[in-house]
């Protein structure tokens, strides 16, 4: 006879081999001259229940409880819900997050921000260096 306890012990077990690391920090994923990492939010609802009930058309009396017992019925349920997050970019740069979906442009624009002020410097280093090497050129 089954009970409750082995319908959750069996339902949780299955869960454990669908719902793992690699599930919510993806496999490495060779890019170019880096690795992509996804990132994943996991969300699961699980519900279980159960009894022991009289057959359908007999009266359910301390009588027929005592001579076999009641038949046990029992569910579980469980659902998924796998949602990607952001990907980990790593290259020679170094690391960066990039989010799998932005709420506004204006969360977009403070994403790359930093990229574009770096490429500012850049190449206002370059102009200067330039500007040293003509001037430096004519004496």
């Amino acid at each position: 006879m089954q009970s409750v306890e082995s319908i959750i012990e069996t339902t949780m077990a299955r869960l454990k081999t669908i719902v793992d690391v690699n599930t919510i920090v993806g496999e490495p994923i060779p890019a170019g001259n880096g690795v992509v990492v996804p990132v994943s939010k996991v969300s699961f609802g699980f519900f279980s229940g159960g009894g022991e009930y009289a057959p359908p058309g007999k009266v359910a009396g301390a009588a027929l409880a005592e001579q076999k017992g009641f038949p046990f019925l029992g569910t579980a349920v469980a659902g998924v819900s796998l949602t990607p997050k952001a990907f980990l970019v790593t290259t020679d740069e170094g690391v960066t997050v990039v989010p799998a979906n932005y709420d506004s442009t204006l969360d977009r624009l403070v994403g790359q921000l930093p990229k574009f002020v770096k490429e500012v410097r850049m190449s206002m280093q370059q102009k200067e260096q330039e500007k040293d090497e003509k001037e430096g050129g004519s004496w």
